[in-house]
């Protein structure tokens, strides 16, 4: 399938949509479901990556993947990648709980006194030192709307009509203010 479906599989989203998928099942409570897409996001990775050092385009590399990970040197290496990438999801999950508990407690407090915590820009700014409020108020509206629905599906769908220029720039400021986490 990904040898045939390589173009949408292999997309550079698939691999960010797959991040986010293993943190909101490792939220949830799904672990061994987390699992399971934590292999599927690490194969698509490794795809990339080995397209990339090849100088190739992903789907022609699908297969050679494959064989070179029916290696017994090779599976144990893949292997470790995915383990530290579920070790990496487990931590970021318990990490964003504990945000998203303080977050509540704030909203509360803020409730209660009557008074709403607003942060400084200094203190909103994300990994990239852009300010995410700056960022997303730039975004084109039909992004603006998935962010805000938090649906990935329509986010896809608006990436998907936009110039793959305009996609990369958008993307890029999105995660250096901490909208998107690649």
């Amino acid at each position: 399938m990904m040898h045939q479906n390589g173009d949408v599989l292999l997309q550079e989203n698939a691999s960010s949509y797959l991040l986010l998928s293993c943190l909101e099942e490792e939220m949830n409570g799904n672990h061994e479901k987390m699992m399971h897409v934590a292999r599927q996001s690490q194969i698509l990775s490794h795809i990339t990556e080995l397209a990339g050092s090849l100088k190739r385009a992903p789907r022609d590399v699908v297969l050679p993947f494959f064989r070179r990970i029916s290696e017994d040197e090779h599976r144990k290496g893949f292997q470790e990648a995915v383990d530290g990438f579920i070790k990496r999801i487990e931590k970021r999950a318990v990490d964003k709980r504990k945000e998203m508990d303080e977050e509540e407690k704030q909203r509360q407090a803020a409730g209660e006194g009557g008074e709403e915590v607003e942060l400084s820009k200094e203190e909103r700014m994300g990994p990239g030192g852009l300010d995410p409020i700056e960022v997303f108020e730039s975004l084109p509206e039909s992004m603006q709307e998935a962010f805000e629905s938090k649906d990935m599906q329509k986010l896809q769908e608006c990436l998907q009509t936009m110039p793959i220029e305009e996609v990369k720039y958008h993307m890029k400021r999105c995660e250096d203010s901490g909208l998107w986490v690649k």
